[in-house]
């Protein structure tokens, strides 16, 4: 009777449905870490460039900043006088003109900047740059550009993340359930 007893267990443990709910779960488990991962990537797409400022400064003084080569924005206190702030500087000595962007946004995190404008510098140097408008107690400061199209990057990302987490979720729970049966 122990006999049997045990090879009734082996027979149980050896059923087509027990492998591969083990199976599921090292599946389920790396689409959830994929899927952190993703939302990780858009988080940091969408909101990365608000700790990348630089130190703010207030409206009528000059901020002098060492930029890369590349795209730079220009950054003001949220206002809905956007279009009475002038912003005047030079690179390296050369003076720099502000491009409106409509395809650029504002920044929201750490601290909400509403976008003024880019310039693009041809390599990397000295920047000395001034803006001032009638905002009672302006800030202005220099980042990075944050465009429309990093932001459907980061909801893509934002997507794929919870699709990833989604199927991480059904395919543990189908796990759980092919496990009990």
């Amino acid at each position: 009777m122990v006999g049997m007893r045990e090879s009734a267990v082996n027979e149980t443990s050896n059923q087509p449905g027990a492998r591969p709910s083990r199976g599921l779960v090292v599946v389920g488990l790396i689409l959830g870490a994929l899927g952190v991962a993703a939302l990780l990537c858009g988080a940091f797409i969408a909101f990365g460039a608000g700790f990348r400022l630089a130190p703010s400064v207030p409206f009528g003084e000059v901020m002098t900043v060492e930029v890369s080569r590349g795209d730079h924005a220009v950054y003001v206190t949220p206002n809905d006088r956007w279009s009475d702030i002038s912003c005047t500087g030079d690179l390296d000595g050369e003076e720099i003109a502000l491009r409106p962007d409509m395809t650029q946004q504002g920044v929201l995190l750490p601290e909400q900047w509403n976008a003024q404008g880019s310039f693009a510098a041809d390599t990397s140097g000295v920047l000395r740059i001034s803006c001032d408008g009638p905002v009672p107690d302006g800030l202005f400061t220099v980042g990075p550009v944050v465009s429309i199209f990093a932001l459907v990057g980061a909801l893509a990302a934002g997507a794929l993340a919870l699709l990833l987490l989604v199927g991480a979720l059904v395919l543990l729970v189908l796990a759980r359930r092919r496990a009990r049966a």
